[in-house]
């Protein structure tokens, strides 16, 4: 795919052109390049801004169920294109093609189930204080809104952003990760000459142009990726008192107590935590297991993870797709050589792998670390790669103190038999999201939420989502 910095409908290039710095992705299976791109300019930048700014004013005057009308039928323009979506997103992120499927068909689930909580979203009349009065509390949209989005879920987590946003009635300006563009580029484009010019644009580039769009007149930013990239934009944010919604890392657990159904748990476990070759903020990281199945815990793992097979995502008995960037890469090595020298031992994996049908690609073998010690950095480090560290615990309150032991809280499991603990794993457990006997996949319509460094905001899910992107006003009528 050649492209550019570009809106949707695109706009015509000016002698800026020659000035626009050009990116290149690749397959991380492979090496080989599969998209060539210019990213945005200054100019561009503000003539996009410009032209969101026009948007807004006609796709903000049609009614909520207009708009969700016109949007249903963007979804089914997406949904129509779930194959080179799906192909898009393998190439360039290297998940494998049934992943890029499965995350097509859960982003549109959610996206749906978003315009029918924007249907109802808005006015409520309360009593007013004396005869004759009438209150209303109104929901209005904020205006022109900023999405900047990661590289390890190029269709769900844009449509997160931009499904309800433009519900609400604003304009978006979207900026895709630079490693991944190409699947956020059909999304935008399936709505060509459905909504007003303007109401939902594109800008390519790296973390440059991500930082002048920060700086410039927008109404709101959406953000998801790290926590250092996040504070700064929260910071930047906050100096113009523009609203902020963050969604950040994690450094999930999974409690593993001495459950009946032993591999039913870790089959569980093991999916949560090496989907996306263990690249996503939900991943489980940690397994904490009751000492007297942790001898049985760690064989099934090694089993399983021995059983995981790596290769290019379009390979269709691949189960385990590459790392998606050769400096994540990197951080995925560094991050286990230093557990490891802090005292954790690999029981299995632990290094890079060149394939012998794929020698130039970003593989990392599945690891899975043991360590006691909480300390270690395999039991305080986002790794974000295909690595499970495993932790022994003997009592209730020992497993809750260590799941807990981390600046994040974005999301964490328990897997139990027993209803006493579940209960309060779901008062204590330090997480935007608890999941009691099932991996970390979170529900089409539960806020996806987190908290401590894991978020700042409303989820990007569910119905308070909606809240973000709209400003509320108390409406007081006598008669």
């Amino acid at each position: 795919m050649n492209s550019a910095a570009i809106e949707a409908p695109v706009l015509p290039f000016t002698g800026e052109q020659a000035h626009r710095a050009v990116f290149i992705t690749c397959d991380p299976a492979t090496g080989a390049r599969v998209g060539r791109y210019s990213a945005a300019t200054a100019g561009d930048v503000a003539r996009i801004l410009a032209t969101a700014r026009r948007g807004f004013v006609a796709w903000s005057a049609k009614t909520a169920n207009q708009r969700c009308d016109l949007l249903a039928e963007w979804l089914n323009r997406v949904e129509a294109q779930t194959e080179v979506l799906a192909g898009a997103m393998t190439d360039e992120q290297g998940k494998p093609l049934a992943e890029s499927r499965a995350e097509i068909g859960k982003a549109l689930r959610e996206a749906r189930q978003m315009l029918s909580f924007a249907r109802a979203h808005g006015g409520r009349t309360l009593p007013g204080r004396g005869p004759g009065w009438s209150n209303t509390i109104l929901r209005r949209p904020l205006g022109v809104v900023l999405a900047i989005t990661p590289w390890n879920f190029p269709v769900l987590t844009p449509l997160r952003k931009l499904v309800p946003a433009l519900a609400a009635g604003n304009a978006v300006v979207l900026k895709p990760s630079e490693f991944t563009p190409a699947a956020a580029m059909c999304v935008v484009r399936a709505a060509k000459a459905l909504l007003p010019q303007g109401t939902l644009c594109l800008v390519n580039g790296a973390g440059d142009v991500a930082a002048s769009l920060v700086e410039a007149d927008v109404d709101a930013i959406s953000f998801t990726g790290s926590v250092a990239t996040g504070r700064k934009i929260g910071a930047a944010a906050g100096a113009r008192l523009v609203p902020v919604s963050l969604e950040l890392g994690g450094k999930n657990a999974a409690i593993l107590d001495r459950v009946a159904n032993l591999d039913a748990a870790l089959d569980a476990i093991t999916g949560a935590a090496f989907q996306c070759s263990g690249q996503r903020c939900t991943a489980i990281s940690r397994v904490i297991v009751h000492a007297d199945v942790y001898a049985a815990a760690c064989e099934g793992l090694i089993r399983r993870l021995t059983a995981l097979k790596l290769g290019p995502g379009r390979d269709p008995e691949t189960t385990l797709g590459p790392i998606t960037t050769q400096a994540q890469l990197a951080r995925v090595t560094d991050l286990v050589r230093a557990a490891e020298s802090a005292g954790a031992r690999i029981l299995t994996g632990g290094q890079k792998l060149a394939l012998p049908d794929a020698p130039e690609g970003l593989f990392f073998a599945p690891t899975l670390l043991a360590t006691d010690d909480p300390e270690n950095p395999a039991s305080r480090e986002e790794i974000f790669g295909p690595v499970l560290t495993i932790t022994r615990y003997k009592d209730d309150d020992a497993a809750l103190n260590l799941a807990n032991a981390t600046d994040y809280g974005l999301t964490g499991a328990v897997f139990t038999d027993r209803l006493e603990f579940a209960q309060r794993a779901m008062s204590e457990l330090q997480t935007g999201m608890i999941h009691i006997n099932h991996g970390t996949a979170p529900d089409d319509n539960m806020p996806f939420v987190g908290i401590k460094d894991s978020g700042l905001g409303t989820g990007s899910v569910g119905p308070s989502t909606l809240d973000f992107y709209t400003t509320e006003h108390a409406a007081y009528v006598a008669s």
